[in-house]
């Protein structure tokens, strides 16, 4: 699939490239275009201000606005619980006036870009229809059917990226990846993949077994694209359609002891 290959790439190329800031005098910050689209199918972008040998990343506010835009309530203790996860996974922090914010040394950019715009996708995900409530029930599922995972593991990959993903089954011959997303869209689409693709080798090395990417995703409350479905499997990773996830091989080898 061409569109895939060109999108993987296309991401790869930005989380890798290097550094070029051009400040803007009167506010000291400057934007960095991001490959990912946001909730209302715009271009997410990143902020970044130098500090001395420190970046200050951030998102200008605008993942939360969106978020609450599209019926997200924070305030909500359950949806507090997950933007707190959210934020931890992906090291960065909220100030006062609900901007993402990430500093890191210059050094680490790469770094810093990847965790602050995937902190930002987790939410949109989050506030995308019923997307907080899948969360909890993947939660919910994986503790009722005593699943032994590790949750939030973090990875780093050939690239020299920390890759954090929701979940770790080790079974003896094979380590599954696990990513839960209420929206499968073509931005999640490609961290997914290339973050999976990125460690696959690292952990064939580290447990001396097969590494397979699983991604779960909600059907219910959104139709769900067959072509991003194909592209998955065309890369050797499975998903588990949360509707039919009972039906699912792939779901009773993770669910079995």
């Amino acid at each position: 699939m061409s569109w895939m290959e060109d999108m993987i790439s296309d991401y790869r190329s930005w989380l890798q490239k290097e550094p070029t800031i051009l400040r803007d005098s009167s506010t000291g910050w400057s934007v960095v275009p991001t490959p990912f689209v946001g909730l209302f199918n715009d271009l997410m972008e990143i902020f970044v201000k130098e500090n001395g040998d420190d970046i200050l990343l951030s998102d200008d506010g605008a993942t939360l606005w969106n978020a609450e835009s599209a019926g997200f309530d924070e305030d909500k203790p359950e949806n507090k619980a997950l933007l707190n996860l959210v934020l931890a996974r992906y090291d960065v922090t909220l100030n006062d006036e609900n901007h993402i914010i990430k500093r890191i040394r210059k050094e680490h950019f790469n770094q810093g870009k990847y965790g602050l715009s995937m902190a930002m996708l987790a939410i949109n995900d989050m506030a995308s229809k019923g997307g907080s409530i899948f969360q909890r029930n993947v939660k919910f599922q994986m503790l009722s059917q005593e699943v032994n995972a590790l949750p939030q593991i973090q990875i780093r990959g050939r690239s020299g990226i920390d890759f954090t993903f929701d979940y770790i089954v080790s079974r003896p011959k094979v380590e599954y990846i696990i990513q839960s997303v209420s929206n499968l869209d073509m931005s999640v689409l490609a961290s997914f993949v290339f973050g999976i693709e990125d460690v696959s080798d690292f952990r064939r090395l580290a447990s001396e077994k097969d590494v397979k990417g699983i991604i779960i995703v909600n059907d219910i409350d959104k139709a769900v694209n067959k072509d991003y479905l194909r592209a998955l499997t065309s890369r050797n990773m499975e998903y588990v359609l949360w509707s039919s996830r009972n039906e699912s091989p792939i779901w009773r080898t993770i669910c079995s002891a």
